[in-house]
């Protein structure tokens, strides 16, 4: 999930450890979306919104 994706409200998780991230504010200048390259990941894996 890259973060440009992400929505205010929306956790990111780590199926492997746990982890979670929740996301406070949405990415909203050209500034975050230019440096918004990949995938958010945890433990060498990518994040999984949720649900």
């Amino acid at each position: 999930m890259n973060c440009n994706n992400l929505k205010q409200g929306q956790i990111l998780i780590c199926e492997r450890c746990g982890l979670e991230l929740k996301v406070v504010n949405e990415c909203g200048n050209e500034s975050c979306a230019t440096g918004c390259i990949g995938e958010m990941d945890c433990c060498g894996e990518p994040m999984k919104l949720k649900e």
